[in-house]
């Protein structure tokens, strides 16, 4: 008898709880701890937590570049900046200048960023990533690795930290046979022994890798390339081809450009190089706005002390359209 006085007067507690949460202080007090339980819209796949957070990044990205930064970025030829921005490799600065890579520094913020692979600053490998949770629960996820060297851990630590939901292909060309097993054994990765070119061409160039060579090579364009394995987006593409870049990107843009399209890539992780040898300050420069222009935003950048500080550096770029949009697989009309 007492149990069922008890019980009784809990559940009498309870409602009074319930109609004072819905007369007094309304519907939507009592509702809102639904939350927990009902996942809310997300955008890109849950980079961003709603539409709000990611005009707000990108609001913030247009603000935060001061306007010596812009001046310099935007100067029609780079030859006028002097001695004010310096990209010179192994040579150390005048001090008080800008290097080439701050003025094209991590503007844009990614509420979610995380490094994959070899701790940071670590020589060749690691890459800063956007979002590699929403990875994961894309349906479909397609990554593209190029340039290896059989440093595998990039790969490795992206499989794992999406469950291996992401489709990862690994490209290049100059692999002994030890390093090419190496990345023949990772479980969810593929190797393709050619590389990226601005088109598709056979090299009959000798080339030396250490201890190890190739009397030629293929390279093959991205659109060529995506075609041949079935993919019309990327949801990362990463590049260390060791200067290769600054052929590979403008030719990327130039392609989709005419095709009035955006490129089929929401982000990417780009090593740039500046050599001794070049390339020419105006032809760096170039490339480095031409990426801004084409909408993609620069989240992280890393110094690769496998060379001078000024001499190698990892870029990550996320792909945003002009109304602050993350560009997808879902999203890519221009």
């Amino acid at each position: 008898m007492k149990i069922r006085l008890v019980l009784g007067l809990l559940l009498a507690g309870f409602a009074g709880l319930e109609i004072y949460f819905r007369l007094i202080r309304g519907k939507q007090a009592w509702s809102t701890p639904q939350h927990v339980f009902q996942q809310q819209p997300q955008t890109y796949h849950g980079i961003f937590h709603n539409i709000d957070d990611e005009h707000e990044a990108y609001r913030i990205y247009r603000q935060t570049q001061d306007r010596e930064l812009l001046a310099l970025k935007h100067a029609l030829d780079p030859r006028q900046w002097g001695e004010s921005v310096v990209v010179k490799p192994h040579v150390i600065p005048p001090e008080g200048a800008r290097l080439i890579w701050d003025v094209f520094g991590p503007f844009y913020n990614c509420p979610s960023k995380e490094r994959v692979g070899t701790p940071p600053m670590a020589w060749d490998g690691g890459k800063w990533v956007c979002g590699v949770q929403a990875l994961r629960h894309k349906p479909k996820c397609t990554v593209y690795s190029f340039g290896s060297n059989g440093e595998v851990t990039f790969e490795q630590q992206l499989l794992s930290l999406t469950h291996s939901n992401c489709e990862v292909h690994v490209f290049d060309y100059s692999l002994d046979k030890v390093r090419a097993d190496k990345v023949r054994a990772v479980k969810g990765a593929t190797l393709h022994e050619y590389g990226i070119g601005k088109e598709n061409i056979l090299m009959k160039t000798p080339m030396k890798y250490g201890d190890h060579g190739v009397d030629q090579y293929e390279l093959k364009s991205l659109p060529t390339i995506m075609t041949e394995l079935g993919h019309s987006w990327i949801d990362l593409f990463k590049m260390d081809v060791e200067g290769g870049e600054y052929a590979v990107l403008p030719a990327l843009v130039t392609h989709y450009k005419a095709l009035k399209q955006n490129v089929p890539i929401t982000q990417a992780q780009i090593e740039y190089h500046h050599f001794p040898a070049g390339p020419p300050m105006d032809q760096l420069v170039d490339t480095l706005k031409m990426m801004e222009a084409s909408g993609f935003r620069t989240f992280s950048t890393e110094y690769n002390i496998n060379g001078a500080p000024w001499n190698f550096i990892e870029y990550s770029y996320l792909h945003v359209d002009n109304s602050g949009n993350v560009v997808s697989d879902d999203r890519h009309s221009e």
